[in-house]
């Protein structure tokens, strides 16, 4: 099956790349071009493959078969090709003690790029005036996008961004949008992973869904225009719950907020309560980029869902939720800084 024909300007080419994982076909890519300029993002539910398929494209792994060609060169018999492959992972892979340019410059070095480069990325993620702040002291979206800058110190042929919103607030999400849509301006292909298209389909020009390693869907702009997908093809997404002898379906938008106890996740909306087999864990995963915010250890709340933040003590806090109940839901210190970053209150 073909996926993504753009015409013979490929800049990536996969072919029956495979990876066997304790005897299983846990990734299995029949074909998958991405042209220069192009933004792919690849969206599947969490273990779906997404962060495999990227490891490998990034040379950290080596594929069970097939092969993976950038700009006509295998990038595992040609060591020097892979120069041109830069990667953001799930983790950010920072160091925590050095300072924000002492971070950039580390990898400045191992990309020969210019001193300039270092002040051009600290202005296009706003961290100028954080250069010499260590590291664990940034907030955790100032550190995914010191993460993100890396990418800018290079001008790579492929581009390979993993779950890149992690952790990011509302203003971090937007400028990443901006600056991949910007990258790919310039020629690089870009691919980039996530939950769903709630965020991606901002910036991307191309869509292919994944789902246990393998491609069920792919899909460009309506028009075959390099412009971002339109809304309405953005995937749908439900989660399931059980009540009594049913199984239930509810739309994240109508969700107040999800609890663990006694080794449940229990689900709530203004009128009801069910259970789901996700843990809280899985659910925040599932649902990132969909306006949930991780209040405290034993609960994810809907942003869209919040009255008021109220501050009893200097260190204790809870957030009142607009249902008919009041809802009160408890607030940790260190979540309430999180959501001062997020909501800029």
């Amino acid at each position: 099956m073909t996926f993504l024909q753009t015409g013979n300007s490929q800049m990536l080419q996969v072919r029956r790349l495979e990876k066997i994982v304790e005897n299983r076909s846990a990734l299995f890519i029949d074909q998958l071009d991405i042209a220069a300029g192009e933004v792919v993002a690849v969206v599947g539910p969490p273990h779906s493959g997404k962060s495999l398929l990227v490891r490998i494209l990034a040379g950290m792994l080596l594929p069970s078969g097939g092969t993976v060609m950038l700009d006509e060169q295998d990038i595992y018999r040609v060591p020097a090709v892979r120069a041109r492959i830069a990667a953001m992972f799930e983790e950010d892979l920072l160091y925590d003690r050095l300072s924000v340019r002492a971070n950039l410059e580390f990898y400045r070095q191992l990309y020969r790029a210019p001193s300039s480069k270092i002040d051009e990325a600290l202005a296009l993620i706003g961290l100028s005036d954080q250069a010499q702040r260590p590291v664990n002291k940034l907030t955790p979206s100032a550190q995914r996008r010191l993460a993100f800058a890396r990418l800018l110190l290079c001008r790579p042929a492929l581009c390979l961004l993993d779950q890149p919103v992690l952790r990011a607030d509302i203003d971090t999400q937007a400028l990443f949008a901006r600056l991949i849509t910007q990258i790919a301006s310039e020629g690089t292909a870009v691919l980039l992973t996530a939950d769903d298209l709630a965020w991606a389909g901002k910036c991307c020009t191309h869509v292919v869904e994944l789902s246990d390693g393998r491609i069920i869907n792919s899909y460009t702009a309506t028009d075959g225009s390099k412009e971002p997908v339109a809304p309405e093809r953005l995937t749908p997404y439900k989660v399931p719950a059980r009540k009594e002898d049913r199984i239930m379906l509810f739309d994240p938008g109508d969700l107040l907020y999800a609890t663990s106890r006694d080794g449940k996740t229990y689900l709530h909306t203004a009128h009801e309560e069910a259970t789901t087999n996700l843990t809280l864990q899985e659910l925040e995963s599932r649902l990132a980029g969909r306006g949930f915010f991780k209040a405290h250890r034993a609960y994810l709340v809907n942003l869209q869902h919040i009255k008021a933040v109220i501050q009893y003590t200097r260190n204790s806090y809870t957030l009142l939720l607009n249902d008919e109940k009041e809802t009160m839901i408890p607030l940790s210190k260190q979540c309430e800084k999180e959501l001062q970053d997020l909501l800029g209150y």
